[in-house]
């Protein structure tokens, strides 16, 4: 087997035209997902809070 094929060369062109219509990493599209240091930031800070409201009971 010597150099390359037409088959080899459809399977280049096909892969490329697959990752142009679909990235490896896609974008969330519309969906916009809370970070996770701002999840821990408002856990914390509810946590403080019943913190604070057991010590005046």
């Amino acid at each position: 087997m010597e150099g390359i094929t037409d088959a080899m060369l459809q399977y280049n062109k096909s892969v490329e035209q697959i990752l142009k219509n679909k990235p490896k990493h896609p974008k969330a599209h519309g969906i916009k997902r809370p970070e996770s240091t701002n999840i821990v930031a408002i856990l914390g800070a509810l946590f403080v809070v019943f913190v604070i409201v057991a010590q005046m009971m």
